[in-house]
């Protein structure tokens, strides 16, 4: 059975007051809707923070200063590569003020992220990472990770991805590795966003934020590696998301 490395959204305990946070910090995450008939419709909240906006990084519990520095150097790709207006700052540690607040360690039972301004909502920490430089899948975990604190969804659920997901075998696996629940297998990983709101580029299955789909999981002849480096595509949404001018 392949290993999972499959993560879950670390989501704040109130929907409806990040969402509001999410308006004040960034009035362009105003909420859209879709659907033919008002009560069917799907209303958007974009969770990306103010362009311009330097966000604190703070390490909670006082982690190893090396760990430290491999996660903030890996995680600041993000914005050193892509030019993107928004800059990642190193906090000192246990920082309640920090707008990301990492805890480190292989105790921890998963990585997992918020969604951007989510991180707004939450009392203590807003990342979980268990993983350590060196590990086959660190750099893919950090860049995936980060990516959604800084505000990019799940490649995997793209509106364009066509993947022919063998479900019975996925929710298989995820039961067995993670405990996960078929709707849980369906909302994190099988289910397509809906086509409205999102600030996105094309498909991209080489995104850091496609999950690695081995061929066990699918029908045909399809898979997806563990992808541990920024696309450009990556890049090109990050720049998009921050650009330097709001779009007239």
């Amino acid at each position: 059975m392949p290993e999972l490395i499959f993560s879950r959204p670390l989501k704040p305990a109130d929907p409806h007051f990040a969402e509001q946070l999410a308006r004040l910090e960034n009035p362009g995450n105003s909420p859209t809707r879709s659907g033919g008939r008002q009560k069917r419709a799907l209303a958007i909240t974009r969770k990306l923070w103010r362009p311009g906006r330097t966000l604190k990084v703070s390490f909670l519990g006082s982690p190893d200063a090396a760990l430290k520095s491999a996660i903030f150097r890996t995680a600041s790709q993000w914005l050193t590569r892509s030019g993107a207006n928004l800059a990642l700052a190193l906090s000192t540690d246990n920082d309640p003020r920090a707008q990301i607040r990492v805890r480190t360690g292989r105790s921890l039972p998963r990585n997992e992220s918020c969604a951007g301004t989510d991180a707004l909502a939450m009392p203590a920490e807003t990342m979980n990472l268990n993983v350590e430089p060196g590990d086959a899948a660190f750099e893919h975990v950090v860049l995936h990770e980060f990516g959604h604190a800084l505000g990019a969804e799940h490649e995997h659920q793209h509106p364009e991805a066509s993947i022919p997901w063998n479900v019975e075998a996925v929710v298989h696996a995820a039961a067995t590795q993670s405990g996960w629940t078929r709707q849980q297998v369906i909302d994190e990983m099988i289910a397509r966003q809906a086509d409205v709101g999102l600030l996105r580029t094309q498909y991209d299955p080489g995104s850091v934020m496609h999950y690695p789909v081995p061929q066990a999981f699918t029908h045909g002849d399809w898979e997806i590696g563990l992808n541990s480096h920024l696309s450009e595509k990556d890049l090109a949404f990050m720049r998009r998301a921050y650009p330097f001018q709001a779009a007239t």
